[in-house]
């Protein structure tokens, strides 16, 4: 899979995608062929319906996080089935865009933050820009899927005065009702009029609107080269691509030194909601109280580049605060811990190195404040291994507790964290079946093919709905 991006305006890149997906899963038809044969129905009647639209997704940025890891494979798809898609990334040059949006994150998360009208102005008025220049790429009889709060504003006003069938995309949300949410979902509320469907990753994540909402979880690509098998050792290109900010190694490490170890693994951006500390709160607790078992297993603690990701300006700063906290540990725990940058830069390494060190880590742990999905953890129960998550929603939706992962509850998660790293060192076997089962169940439910025709319904839904409001003024050929 190859993919760059172009500039199509000064807000605007295109993102160009190029490989083939469909044969792998024919391929091996076998595990896939119920799903297969849905598949090839579904997409017979989509075409009939959406006919030669152009199908066009819309997020902030092309490398990094789960958007821009699904959108490659899904694209891919969707053309080998028959369809025009394409994609483009909304990049305002405006640091206080993205912190703005970043807040917006947090606060559906339900952590109030401070100064949110002092930005709001920056996103309007980047927004205000970005569709003016909407104009000067989405054609008269395309379709738009927007993806999360970054492009909606833009969107929303491209669509106030160039109307087309249109999906909103959000893949964050909070299974509680609180005044800090319903305040957000009420501000992002007033720019989903001119949209058809709203396409949430959980039930529980629903809001006020009268717009009608589908349901869809996010999904991985079993064939990506972050979830393929790798045989043989790392090559030493990779290396280049590895940092170990922030630590004094002696020697320095290689890449193939640590997936030859024995260790567990984390994997997120590096952001405050994601539990970091809490990881190494429970391996500097595992270590102290079990010394033999932990002599050799390590803890990896991997993420991009904060340096590398436009559109979380906090990234740095909480990877700052998790340097920090290492150099707090004493040098016996400290030498075991791993906090790997992966830089951005080639997103073919990037994916490999997380997919071999998934691959071959002793066991994964998540163990997020909040969560509205994470895919991390679906691609380690993919993998096969074993997962412990906390409680947070995203997270415990995927987990059913003892079945095909374990999830630890609130409070004392770091001492539970800590026991459960310890089963795991002296007890792996007793997580082989659990580990087998998620593998089994992400086959059948996670992968992108199930999850495309519930995609196909939105869209003709969404049709459906455009051509009914519009068919008189802006849609002339329809009867």
């Amino acid at each position: 899979m190859k993919v760059s991006t172009k500039p199509r305006t000064s807000l605007f890149d295109e993102v160009l995608v190029e490989g083939s997906v469909l044969a792998h899963y024919v391929a091996e038809r076998n595990h896939y062929d119920e799903l297969l044969d849905e598949l090839f129905r579904s997409s017979g009647e989509a075409r009939n319906m959406i006919g030669s639209r152009c199908i066009w997704h819309i997020n902030s940025t092309a490398f990094g996080g789960g958007v821009a890891e699904m959108l490659p494979h899904h694209i891919c798809l969707l053309r080998e089935l028959g369809f025009d898609v394409r994609w483009l990334i909304f990049k305002p040059k405006e640091e206080q865009f993205f912190q703005f949006t970043k807040a917006l994150h947090n606060s559906l998360h339900d952590v109030k933050v401070a100064g949110l009208k002092d930005l709001l102005p920056h996103y309007l008025e980047a927004s205000k820009k970005g569709a003016a220049e909407l104009e000067r790429i989405i054609r008269p009889d395309d379709f738009v899927i927007i993806h999360d709060p970054q492009p909606l504003v833009a969107a929303a006003k491209f669509l106030e005065s160039h109307p087309h069938p249109a999906i909103w995309r959000c893949h964050i949300g909070y299974p509680k009702r609180t005044p800090t949410v319903d305040e957000i979902w009420g501000f992002l509320g007033e720019y989903l009029h001119q949209f058809q469907r709203i396409v949430l990753s959980a039930k529980e994540y629903a809001f006020d609107t009268d717009v009608p909402i589908d349901i869809i979880p996010p999904s991985i690509s079993p064939f990506s080269s972050k979830n393929r098998n790798y045989e043989g050792p790392a090559g030493e290109t990779l290396d280049h691509s590895v940092s170990f900010n922030g630590r004094e190694f002696e020697p320095t490490p290689s890449l193939q030194d640590i997936l030859g170890s024995r260790y567990f693994l984390h994997v997120s951006r590096w952001d405050g909601l994601k539990g970091i500390d809490r990881i190494i709160a429970a391996y500097d607790r595992f270590v102290k109280s079990a010394h033999a078992e932990a002599y050799d297993t390590r803890l990896v603690i991997a993420g991009p580049d904060p340096l590398d990701v436009a559109d979380d300006p906090e990234g740095r700063e909480y990877f700052e605060k998790c340097v920090l906290l290492c150099t707090q540990l004493s040098k016996e725990v400290r030498r075991r811990v791993y906090l790997v940058c992966i830089s951005m830069k080639d997103h073919d390494a990037n994916a490999e190195i997380v997919g071999r060190l998934q691959q071959n880590a002793h066991g994964v742990f998540a163990l997020s404040r909040e969560e509205g999905f994470g895919l991390t953890a679906t691609e380690a129960l993919f993998r096969g291994k074993p997962v412990v998550v906390s409680s947070a929603f995203g997270l415990k939706r995927q987990v059913v507790n003892g079945l095909n992962g374990v999830i630890l509850d609130e409070p004392d998660i770091e001492d539970k964290a800590a026991e459960m790293m310890h089963h795991l060192a002296v007890g792996y076997s007793d997580f082989e079946e659990m580990a087998r089962t998620a593998r089994e169940r992400c086959l059948r439910s996670s992968t992108q093919i199930s999850q495309i025709p519930k995609w196909y319904h939105s869209m003709q839904s969404a049709l459906s709905s455009f051509e009914v409001r519009y068919r008189d003024s802006f849609n002339p050929r329809v009867i």
